[in-house]
């Protein structure tokens, strides 16, 4: 289930409300051919980030520590099923 919010507000991003200047360091959990490809194929959002000039790096691990979401889960939309 995704749980994190991330938006980007000019030179800055939000993550769960809380406004992060770069650089960033995002981490992601998955197969990680297919996540780097997603991101960094012609529309993706790293490929769009490099056409505009910024500086991205990628790095691919086994091995990663994501710590847990301290927040309040919204539940707003979630139904329970009976």
């Amino acid at each position: 289930m995704q749980t994190t919010s991330i938006t980007c507000e000019g030179n800055v991003i939000k993550m769960n409300g809380q406004r992060i200047s770069s650089p960033f360091v995002i981490k992601a959990i998955g197969s990680p051919g297919l996540l780097s490809g997603s991101l960094i194929m012609p529309g993706g959002y790293l490929y769009l980030l490099k056409e505009n000039g910024i500086k991205v790096e990628t790095k691919q691990s086994d091995n990663i520590t994501i710590e847990k979401y301290n927040g309040v889960l919204n539940y707003k939309y979630i139904k329970s099923k009976k």
